[in-house]
């Protein structure tokens, strides 16, 4: 049996939270926040760094869609992002709504905040996080 590895994203304007999981735990961990050039664009490198230390066999991305299921601004940029990542590494993208990935995350950590131990990576972190683990408990691992 193989274990394969996939990573998971949250894409967002200045951050992208990552995430990764394996096909033989199936449970996912965020593992770093990406920040984004001063120009807005993604830092590829960065993220070429984290492909190239984890050698995943997919890429999960966080979809937002508004809360009627209809596209948004972000869907295009997150649609944007799986496009680039798919040419730029030859790995499978797959899209996963993340409606209220966000939200969650933020009250998972709302005990950290209090206690000024988390910032907004770590949401970001969190939110790959439960974009990964919703993908996991969502489908049969190939």
């Amino acid at each position: 049996m193989t274990i394969k590895t996939y990573l998971g994203f949250d894409v967002g304007t200045k951050r992208t939270g990552i995430a990764i999981a394996n096909s033989l735990t199936a449970h996912a961990s965020g593992i770093e926040t990406i920040l984004h050039n001063k120009d807005g664009s993604t830092n590829w490198t960065q993220i070429e760094q984290s492909v190239s230390k984890h050698q995943p066999h997919k890429f999960i991305v966080g979809l937002p869609l508004d809360n009627d299921n209809k596209e948004q601004e972000m869907t295009f940029i997150a649609r944007s992002f799986g496009r680039k990542l798919e040419q730029r590494f030859n790995i499978e993208v797959i899209f996963i709504d993340e409606y209220l990935s966000s939200s969650e995350a933020k009250n998972q950590l709302k005990w950290h905040y209090a206690h000024k131990n988390a910032d907004r990576g770590d949401v970001d972190k969190r939110s790959a996080e439960l974009i990964l683990q919703t993908w996991l408990n969502e489908t049969t691992h190939d």
